[in-house]
């Protein structure tokens, strides 16, 4: 049993490096969701070493982490405010969520600067009967108090969040995107949750020295059955992230309607977004003024990778900031293109093709349906008018 809290440390940390180095939309909610996860993959691994009598390999792996198990509850809940509010601002209340960890500081700090024999008593005592390891105490708090603290602060923040989740999920869920991201922070909350919901059982067994199933359900031989159930939480919560890819990029809000595009990419528009939305306009504006739309291969691929960003957040900040599809929007930059062409005399010595080709497509039938959706007028039709209008 203790196989899986091993195979979920590692794939924890494996997730955590990914978090932390790739680039991402929103990089503070990122960074807070990789902190949980790196906090969850030490302490599956710790539960393996000393579950599974492993703790006289790994000694060193004993008491210290303690303090960094009493802040899980923190990146969980600034994950949680960073997404919904696409921002991260801090508020003195927060204080309150550090109040685990401050006892376990003393805790840890008391015991260390006791005298060697008593650290190396509970060293003894973990190794040679684990399973009883949490009722050592320390001064404050005893082992399993500290565990039950944890979850109940992780609980409590789910509780609080859980509002504002809920309004977040009901809002813009029209889009691909946000539906994948409102399905992923509902399973997550779930699991975290359920997790935190039955380490508070796994506690309470530990302090009362018997099986809350058996004493509230008469259920028998139920002993390993919450921790059981708990490691099975504890590897879900290491693997949906496989299940939900975009997330590992962050999810991008823009915070103002769409605009025309005219206006959007205009230098002195005085609009105000989100995050990383701001470096992604500039970004852009960078790209048209290289022309780099009037390139035959340009695509949202292409795009996307000169931004650094995934293909599929470029294509919602495209929709959400102009209102329009990406391929609409790089036809508009080339329509605009084609129509200065004309207006300086392009097609006086040149054909049609050759517009098309100069304003980056491949076909004089591609180029022409484009300029007529845009103009409502064929690229000669537009000359005409334009000469009659300059008479």
């Amino acid at each position: 049993m203790s196989n899986i809290l091993l195979i979920t440390g590692i794939f924890g940390f494996i997730l955590t490096s990914i978090f932390f180095l790739k680039k991402s939309t929103n990089p503070k909610a990122t960074g807070f969701l990789g902190g949980f996860y790196l906090l969850l993959s030490f302490y599956t691994v710790q539960a393996y070493i000393i579950d599974g009598g492993n703790l006289a390999l790994a000694p060193w792996f004993f008491l210290w982490p303690l303090m960094l198990y009493n802040v899980i509850a923190i990146p969980v809940y600034f994950y949680f405010i960073t997404i919904i509010e696409d921002e991260f601002k801090w508020k003195n209340s927060y204080l309150l969520l550090f109040i685990p960890f401050i006892l376990s500081v003393i805790d840890v700090s008391y015991v260390y600067l006791q005298p060697d024999a008593l650290y190396d008593s509970m060293l003894h005592e973990a190794i040679t009967d684990p399973k009883n390891r949490l009722h050592v105490s320390y001064w404050l708090l005893n082992l399993d108090q500290h565990m039950l603290m944890r979850h109940v602060w992780q609980f409590s923040t789910l509780v609080l969040v859980w509002p504002k989740l809920r309004n977040f999920i009901r809002e813009d869920n029209k889009e691909d995107q946000k539906v994948i991201l409102n399905k992923w922070l509902m399973v997550f909350w779930v699991f975290l949750m359920l997790f935190s919901i039955l380490a508070m059982l796994y506690a309470l067994e530990n302090m009362m020295r018997s099986s809350v199933l058996e004493l509230l359900f008469h259920y028998k031989n139920s002993k390993a059955l919450i921790p059981l159930i708990l490691y099975l939480i504890i590897f879900s919560i290491g693997v949906i992230p496989i299940y939900f890819p975009s997330i590992l990029h962050g999810y991008p809000r823009i915070k103002k309607q769409p605009v025309k595009i005219e206006k959007a990419i205009n230098p002195s528009s005085e609009q105000k977004f989100g995050l990383e939305e701001t470096k992604i306009k500039s970004k852009l504006e960078n790209l048209q003024q290289e022309r780099r739309y009037l390139e035959k291969d340009f695509n949202v691929t292409k795009c996307a990778r000169e931004l650094e960003i995934p293909a599929h957040h470029l294509s919602y900040f495209i929709k959400k900031y102009y209102g329009i599809s990406f391929t609409a929007y790089k036809n508009k930059l080339r329509m605009e293109h084609a129509k200065k062409l004309i207006e300086i005399g392009f097609l006086e010595t040149n054909t049609i093709e050759a517009l098309a080709w100069e304003c980056g497509f491949s076909s004089r039938s591609s180029f022409s349906k484009a300029f007529k959706s845009e103009m409502d007028l064929s690229p000669s039709e537009y000359a005409l008018k334009f000469e009659a209008d300059s008479l």
